[in-house]
């Protein structure tokens, strides 16, 4: 079983993962876009696909438990 410590370095390395192979399928996609390369387009669409859900399972932007979307009364 992994501790908290364990688990926040994996979530670190996920997030920073997650943003450099966005990065690389942007810097792809405006190459590839410029040769007019069809694998290249479809290949960055993969890679920023890839880094998208890895951000999304690194756990992303975390609110506090009680401004979830709970109506003010007033």
């Amino acid at each position: 079983m992994m501790d908290s410590r364990g688990k926040a370095v994996g979530r670190y390395l996920l997030r920073l993962v997650g943003g450099v192979a966005v990065i690389i399928g942007l810097l792809m996609a405006f190459s590839s876009l410029a040769d007019g390369n069809l694998f290249g387009i479809v290949l960055s669409a993969v890679f920023i696909g890839g880094g998208v859900f890895a951000l999304k399972r690194s756990g992303g932007s975390r609110r506090a438990e009680g401004s979830t979307s709970a109506p003010i009364a007033g």
